[in-house]
């Protein structure tokens, strides 16, 4: 009667199944990673006392320092933004706006922005700010 011996396994057949899994878990991070979306603009809003969260559910309204507009992963010309706001708010009647501002923007072109919203019949909008640490 002939035995026959087992093959011996090479190291490299243990370690494929091992650099699978790495890879794999690899690709999950990398898709998973990017959980949050990017803004349009960079903007540092203002520090506040006040400790409360956004809202994630509304619209925002971003102001750079420079005075550029961005509204729906769309930078807008100043004079724009009445009527993409009108036509936002036209089909979502109960939505509200946030307005984030960079702490270096013009106070006079941001309250004159606000005021242009209130005459539009903007009836809800929200200041976001970063907490003081």
């Amino acid at each position: 009667m002939r035995l026959i011996k087992p093959k011996k396994k090479s190291a490299a057949e243990n370690v494929l199944p091992l650099i699978n899994v790495v890879f794999l878990l690899l690709i999950f991070f990398m898709l998973a990673g990017a959980l949050e979306k990017a803004e349009l603009l960079d903007i540092t809003p203002p520090e506040t006392a006040n400790s409360g969260q956004p809202d994630d559910t509304t619209a925002v309204l971003l102001v750079a320092a420079d005075g550029r507009l961005s509204f729906e992963d769309e930078i807008l010309e100043r004079a724009d933004v009445v009527g993409h706001l009108k036509t936002y708010f036209a089909e979502h009647p109960d939505g509200r706006l946030k307005l984030k501002a960079d702490a270096q923007s013009d106070a006079a072109m941001v309250i004159a922005l606000i005021e242009e919203l209130r005459a539009v019949g903007l009836k809800e909008l929200g200041l976001l700010a970063t907490g003081a640490s």
